[in-house]
């Protein structure tokens, strides 16, 4: 039997509060409640033990609302215009360090998912993209097929993947992006194993086949919905197409954010 796992403070947080909210909260005061409420959703960001957790963890991640960590996330379940982008990176060196720029003006945070084998050829890269505040994910330490690959496999495929993330830049991954985008039940289900939840997207910009820079925007911002997920990579078109993609979002109310923040957002399901 595989060993007891510790049960996450978010998970136990989320049974207490349902169960004094069912018991009678909703027979106090409104203003009892929504004080509680609040102070519920400010522990979220309580550091775990003695410090915060390390970049590139969500911390809510263990208990996302209305997510199953053994199946592949599309999109998540919230309220108001938030969107994650999740970037692929095993190529593309040279259009990183623009995208970094365009991101940074604009204030905004993202998820890099780069393989291993580039993250050891571009260190600097990746410690840039932790030095920006985005959130590190997991591509696998090679871009293999995963269907191609047996469990134990897949398994140090990802591993290995994250500790060479962690060596270089401190961080210890809990997403990963499949590369070519395979998925099938047995591979979110090792993804889980490893402690990672396996993500797909929402939107797909196609861009690695070198579209026009308007093709791009158009793609994204004709399918954007709150939940999201956004997926491109370090490409010419992508680097041109960014600027005007996060300029139009954010002037239309939205919130672009790393795919972890995303996940933490999940909103309590309704049925």
């Amino acid at each position: 039997m595989p060993p007891k796992e510790r049960v996450p403070w978010g998970r136990w947080r989320l049974v207490w509060f349902q169960a004094v909210r069912v018991g009678g909260l909703r027979r106090w005061t409104g203003g009892v409640y929504l004080l509680l409420a609040a102070v519920l959703f400010l522990a979220r960001d309580v550091p775990y033990g003695a410090g915060a957790m390390p970049a590139g963890v969500p911390a809510a991640a263990p208990a996302v609302l209305g997510l199953d960590q053994r199946k592949p996330v599309y999109a998540v379940p919230v309220d108001g215009r938030l969107v994650g982008f999740a970037v692929n990176v095993d190529w593309g060196d040279e259009y990183v360090p623009g995208m970094l720029a365009v991101l940074a003006e604009r204030g905004v945070q993202v998820t890099f998912f780069p393989t291993g084998r580039w993250a050891a050829r571009r260190p600097d890269l990746i410690q840039a993209m932790a030095a920006g505040g985005h959130e590190l994910g997991n591509h696998g330490d090679r871009h293999d097929h995963p269907t191609a690959l047996g469990d134990d496999q897949l398994a140090e495929l990802i591993r290995r993947g994250q500790e060479r993330l962690e060596t270089i830049a401190g961080v210890r991954t809990s997403l990963f992006a499949p590369p070519y985008g395979e998925v099938d039940p047995r591979i979110a289900r090792v993804a889980a194993e490893t402690g990672h939840w396996t993500i797909m997207w929402t939107v797909d910009t196609v861009d690695w086949r070198r579209p026009p820079p308007e093709t791009i925007v158009q793609r994204v911002l004709s399918r954007v919905q709150p939940g999201a997920i956004v997926l491109m990579h370090p490409t010419e078109p992508t680097l041109a197409a960014l600027p005007i993609i996060l300029d139009r979002l954010l002037a239309d109310g939205w919130r672009v954010i790393p795919v972890g923040r995303l996940l933490a957002a999940a909103r309590t399901p309704t049925h």
